[in-house]
């Protein structure tokens, strides 16, 4: 009977599939004739849906069968038509089968809707099939006037199986009790940013704000207790879920006006934690965890439901704005795109981005987890309440959430002291991406759906987040947030644009924000500025102060800014007056419409500036030879008091060695105090620039190999130091990533199997490949390390390689697989790694298939290796990402590492013959291209000065 029963339902569905498929073709071949004479022109040909059409509601009803992962399904839509009259009705729809013999159209108004005439309906592929516009266009038979209308249309679709993106499977292994597996299925959501067209028929743009009822059914098979699952939505239920025989469905509240990229839905067999969040007036707002039902998975929710409410408390009080749902569903999927998807109120995570093990974790997971949560949280408000009129300012919800996120985990863990952690994680990162030639402006216009996900990149998040902290510091804490505030309440439920966010600023501050901000967001790149010390006057100095662009390689030949790559710079500098203290100066302006050197006197004689104090600003500073002498020995002596300034003075100082403004020697010598340096933000940059500098001469052995000694004895007094466990149960968040850091490369660079470091670490291998349950807590906050090393200083029968990749697909934890992951390409076996990525593409490979090879990209002695497997693997990889930008882009960066002409045409002609499925990736080529003629460069300026400098350095 089951097996009848699942046959009968297959039949059903799929005939109802077949006979909408007939009844489009037989309309289509009537509608031939009335085409044949249709303007090829129209509204069609703009990406831009036409401006006279505004979505005011949606009633969406969605009927899934799981068994088939298909759907059908209507979509009823209540539009306002404002200005000149109109017969075209444009709507987005791709990859959808729609019935247009059942499309309807009506005015509204009056004591009954009246139905209009439909004289065609087309896609604009009909018309013009060079289009990619995904336009379903509606004509009527006269031209309406301006008013209000309701458009419903019938659709059937497939939920995507392959790809993680629209409406879309996942799928886990869940272990039974007598051994064996059951494979098991949700479905849930991922439309940002233009992939809602491809679930239902809407108007997919983020100024599109309309109201939204959905109902949603669900068949399932027999043999599944429909008991066990639920459907969640962005809204609650209108009453709960009705469950009859095997059908599903559940009604939900209208939502408040959200763009469609923000609507979501899930149907799992999860369950659920629960907290409520009552604030000071008694108002309340209901908080889930929707996880996994194993208990492992359900005891590691209790994390994000114990930090969610504190930080939804600071951004109420930071925004003055409350949120505005009765509640809010956090749901961890096994498989998701991204980190995670701020829809309103249901917000989408894949598992590592929601889930904590108090007792597995590592400390440096529970800091993302937090991170991840006040970054979604955050969208809440900018994003979801203020949305960016069009993508060109996707910065404006990426690059505030980014920002903000630091003072949502700041309220949820003050311990933490995570504000200190801004510069080297945000602007470090975003200025290395954005000194290249290939970077772009922070808003930047776009015309295809690629060209939309290719700006989910670091230029919208961290660069955004940088410019975010910027004008913080120089506006003032408080008059920032008061701008802010100010922004949300004249734009709530609606759409602002970069300019609206300026004028809102402006109201408070003392300085125009517009003209300043404009520099920073309309070119791309940032500045330099060369500061020279004049004590010639005794008892005072005269500080000048110019700029100019700093760019890594050579500029394209079209490159040019209105600004001329001139910015209005906020100068501020930390000095030490001779034979006296250290202190800070205030904001002193550089105002490139006027100034084109600036003079600033201070009446004490200084020994040394360090400009940008506590690097508050996104730009870099270049000194004369005696300052920067100065400086050195002020790193050594302990006299710049913060981390920040310290970190921020090594990163610029590589990057203008970098740019032949400062010689490498020079920057290099700089790190020899790095043996007492314990401060691990001031380490862990240094280390970074070390590594990388090495990595430039790994061709010599002798250099490279005493890169690797002068790294060990680096960070020995930290291994001493430190030791493999913690000193206490309250260390600060930088003492378990300093333990980490140091041992990990430690135990890489010493290259001796028997060093007591190293075995230390092969025993805890060993006893972890034993007992891994036990085990795991004793080394969470080193478990990198362990697995890393063990791999490094695996035999010639690969016993760690195979102990650990049967760790791998034991493991149901993520975090863990991921790790695993990254020990296991490493491994010196080339035969081994071809197995691992041929594996990779199995349906049940963990963490993602593409992760694989990234990871073995990483490995300097399997460079070539990585590029060959991406290219022979070239289409297996397109087909499952290239419509996933952070994905493609991945895989496209990994050939950034060559130095070579040689390489550098070969990549360019292998991406040029891929560019029909290269699909959002494309922009990654650009920037590989530029990394790679960035590094032929360095080769041919540096590489004898840094392969002189490794040779000759002290050793012990």
């Amino acid at each position: 009977m089951q097996r009848r029963a699942k046959i009968g339902m297959a039949v059903g569905v799929g005939t109802c599939l077949l006979v909408a498929i007939i009844l489009i073709v037989a309309i289509t071949a009537k509608e031939t004739a009335d085409n044949d004479h249709a303007p090829l022109d129209g509204p069609w040909d703009n990406i831009r849906l036409p401006e006279n059409i505004k979505a005011k509601a949606y009633k969406l009803s969605l009927h899934i069968n799981w068994e088939h992962m298909n759907y059908t399904g209507t979509q009823e839509v209540t539009m306002d038509v404002t200005g000149e009259e109109t017969k075209y009705f444009l709507i987005h729809t791709v990859g959808l089968v729609i019935d247009k013999a059942a499309t309807t159209l009506h005015k509204l108004g009056g004591k009954s809707d009246e139905e209009l005439t439909i004289k065609r309906t087309f896609m604009d592929t009909e018309k013009k099939p060079e289009l990619r516009h995904d336009f379903y266009v509606v004509e009527s038979e006269e031209a309406v006037a301006a008013g209000s209308y309701k458009m419903k249309i019938s659709f059937a679709g497939q939920v995507q199986t392959e790809k993680l993106t629209g409406m879309y499977r996942s799928k886990y292994e869940r272990k039974l009790q007598d051994g064996g597996t059951e494979m098991i299925y949700q479905v849930s959501t991922d439309f940002e940013p233009v992939d809602a067209r491809s679930a239902f028929p809407c108007f997919d743009e983020p100024a599109q704000k309309a109201k939204w009822t959905t109902d949603i059914k669900v068949t399932f098979p027999a043999g599944i207790d429909i008991h066990e699952y639920n459907i969640i939505s962005n809204m609650p239920l209108k009453e709960d879920l009705s469950r009859e025989g095997q059908v599903l469905s559940g009604s939900f509240m209208e939502s408040v006006p959200m763009s469609t990229y923000l609507v979501c839905f899930a149907v799992s067999d999860f369950l659920y934690k629960e907290a409520t969040y009552t604030r000071d007036d008694d108002s309340t707002v209901t908080m889930r965890v929707y996880a996994r039902r194993e208990q492992e998975f359900q005891d590691s929710a209790d994390y994000a439901l114990e930090v969610t409410p504190d930080i939804i408390k600071e951004y109420e009080k930071f925004y003055k704005v409350p949120y505005p749902l009765p509640k809010l569903d956090q749901i961890a999927l096994p498989e998701f795109n991204s980190g995670a998807m701020e829809n309103w109120g249901i917000i989408t995570y894949r598992e590592s981005s929601l889930l904590y093990n108090p007792t597995t974790s590592s400390t440096a997971e529970k800091q993302r987890v937090c991170a991840v949560i006040a970054h979604e949280a955050a969208h809440q408000w900018f994003g979801n309440i203020v949305t960016m009129a069009w993508w060109n300012d996707l910065w404006l919800n990426e690059g505030f959430a980014s920002f903000v996120e630091y003072y949502g985990i700041d309220a949820a863990e003050p311990d933490w002291n995570i504000l200190d952690f801004f510069y080297p994680d945000e602007m470090t990162t975003a200025m290395n991406f954005d000194s290249s030639p290939s970077s772009h402006p922070i808003s930047v216009q776009v015309s295809s759906p690629e060209e939309l996900s290719g700006l989910f990149d670091t230029i919208s998040y961290r660069k955004g987040s940088s410019i975010n902290w910027m004008m913080m510091k120089f506006m003032g804490d408080d008059k920032f947030a008061d701008g802010l505030a100010q922004y949300i309440a004249d734009f709530q439920y609606g759409n602002a644009a970069m300019v609206d966010l300026f004028d809102s600023l402006n109201k408070v501050a003392n300085v125009n924000v517009t003209k300043v901000m404009l520099t920073w967001t309309l070119q791309m790149g940032f500045p330099y500025v060369t500061a020279s010390l004049d004590t010639s006057i005794p008892g005072s100095t005269t500080i000048t102060l110019e700029q100019d662009r700093f760019i890594v390689g050579e500029a394209k030949d079209d490159d040019t800014s209105e600004f001329d790559y001139k910015w209005h710079i906020p100068f501020s500098y930390v000095y030490k007056v001779k034979d006296g203290d250290v202190k800070t100066s205030d904001i002193h302006w550089i105002w490139s419409d006027n100034d084109t050197s600036k003079t600033v006197t201070v009446n004490e004689e200084i020994e040394w500036i360090k400009g940008n104090a506590d690097g508050n600003f996104y730009y870099l500073v270049n000194y004369e030879d005696d300052n920067l002498a100065a400086l050195a020995n002020a790193l050594e002596a302990g006299e710049l008091p913060k981390a920040t300034d310290k970190t921020s003075l090594v990163y610029d100082v590589f990057r203008l060695a970098e740019t032949n403004h400062v010689e490498y020697d020079k920057a290099l010598d700089m790190t020899k105090y790095a043996k007492t340096e314990t401060e691990y933000v001031v380490l862990s940059r240094i280390l970074s620039e070390v590594l990388s500098a090495g990595d430039g001469v790994k061709s010599d052995d002798t250099a490279y190999g005493n890169l690797w000694k002068y790294v060990a004895e680096m960070l020995k007094p930290r291994v001493d130091d430190m030791g493999w466990d913690p000193k206490s149960d309250n260390e600060p968040i930088t003492a378990p990533k300093m333990r980490d850091m140091a041992l990990r490369n430690y135990c890489k660079a010493v290259q001796d199997k028997t060093d007591t470091t190293v075995q230390e670490a092969l025993t805890k291998f060993t006893e972890f490949v034993a007992d891994p349950k036990t085990k795991k807590s004793e080394i969470k906050d080193v478990f990198t390390t362990v697995m890393r090393t063990a791999i490094i200083y695996d035999d010639d029968s690969n016993t760690n390689w195979n102990s650990m990749w049967q760790l791998l697909q034991d493991s149901d934890w993520e975090a863990d697989q991921r790790i695993y992951i990254a020990a296991l390409a490493r491994s010196k076996n080339e035969t081994v790694l071809r197995k691992m990525i041929e594996d990779s593409f199995a349906e049940d490979a963990k963490a993602g298939t593409w992760r694989y090879l990234y990871y073995v990209s990483y490995h300097g002695d399997h460079y070539d290796l990585a590029w060959e497997l991406l290219q022979d693997n070239w289409d297996e990889y397109a087909v499952k990402y290239n419509t996933t930008s952070f994905t493609m882009g991945y895989l496209v960066e990994i050939p950034e590492v060559f130095d070579t002409q040689e390489k550098y045409n070969e990549v360019a002609a292998f991406f040029k013959s891929k560019e029909s499925n290269i699909g959002t990736g494309l922009k990654t080529v650009e920037e590989t291209l530029s990394k790679i003629k960035s590094n032929i460069k360095w080769k041919a300026d540096h590489f004898e000065n840094v392969k002189t400098w490794f040779t000759n350095v002290e050793l012990e």
